[in-house]
Order: structure tokens, then sequence, then C-alpha cells
């Protein structure tokens, strides 16, 4: 997703428990001369969650 000038990276999974190796494919945007925004991975996780500060875990239930 793009908004003010920035790129913010989603991975769609269908698992409950996402693996963090994930967010690395987020790095091909390090060559778009827009910034990168936080990132989230979008799954059938119970609850909100995260990766850590720059990569959430976002159950899909909450969009």
């Amino acid at each position: 997703m793009e908004s003010d000038g920035k790129l913010y990276p989603l991975e769609i999974k269908k698992t409950t428990m996402p693996d963090k190796r994930l967010v690395r494919t987020f790095s091909v945007i390090d060559k778009s001369p827009l910034q990168l925004g936080t990132g989230a991975v979008l799954c059938m996780a119970d609850t909100l969650g995260a990766f850590d500060r720059d990569h959430l875990i976002v159950p899909i239930w909450l969009i």
C-alpha cells in the first residue's frame, strides 16, 4: 500500500502463527525511491501482534 510518500508492505497468509522470515521479502522495497513504512502480515491470528516495531501481525478479521 502507498500513502503519504511511503510504501507499507503487506503479506497475506492463511496461517495462525506466521513466521518472521516472511517479512524478509519486504526488503525488496528498499530499492524504491519511496520510504518504507510499517509492514504487516495479514493472517488468521486471534489477536493483533508484532514481530518487532516495524512489522505487525494483523488478524484478517480486523480489516
